[in-house]
């Protein structure tokens, strides 16, 4: 019997791909004396992390210094990195968390107990002191996002055809479809 894997099945296997997130409150930013309680999710590879802002934003209301502060007045960092909000979320794990063959000691297949695993990826979240000098801040409906998306889908089309027509030729309510689909992970 022969496996064949169509472009369809491996569109629609990025599609569903998914990363378990940890997300925790930054440290100095929490009215708690320990660690707030961390916000779990498995969140779309092809998604992007500002989209959970509101959600986290919510989710740690009761525990900010800054209560007034606003969903998009927040950032992301992995091990002291601000995460670059433009890419998306499977980008980001590849980038900075995952396989990294300078840093495995263990060959190929090892799966010793005291290797760490990369998963659930645990990121810390702010929603103050935003980092300027490496980040565009974000506005509060969302449009930078929704720019910064359609622009990279521009350069996709592009470089995959020689020409930006097919995404440039889609409707407004298309390309916003388009955007809604990628921003809920539908």
């Amino acid at each position: 019997m022969e496996n064949k894997v169509t472009l369809g099945s491996i569109q629609k296997t990025v599609w569903d791909g998914r990363i378990p997130l940890e997300i925790v409150l930054a440290s100095s930013e929490s009215r708690t004396f320990d660690q707030t309680d961390p916000y779990l999710i498995s969140y779309p590879r092809i998604s992007y992390l500002p989209s959970l802002l509101p959600k986290l934003r919510a989710f740690f209301s009761n525990s900010l210094i800054e209560p007034d502060s606003l969903p998009h007045d927040g950032w992301f960092e992995f091990e002291g990195v601000p995460l670059k909000w433009h890419y998306p979320v499977g980008l980001l794990f590849d980038l900075y968390a995952g396989a990294d063959p300078a840093s495995k000691s263990a060959s190929v297949g090892d799966e010793s107990p005291d290797r760490v695993s990369p998963l659930p990826w645990k990121l810390v979240v702010h929603f103050r002191d935003w980092p300027d000098e490496e980040l565009v801040r974000l506005d509060a409906d969302g449009m930078v996002m929704n720019d910064a998306f359609i622009n990279s889908v521009k350069e996709a089309d592009f470089l995959r055809n020689g020409t930006a027509k097919g995404i440039m030729s889609l409707s407004k309510e298309d390309s916003s479809g388009l955007w809604k689909a990628v921003e809920n992970g539908t």
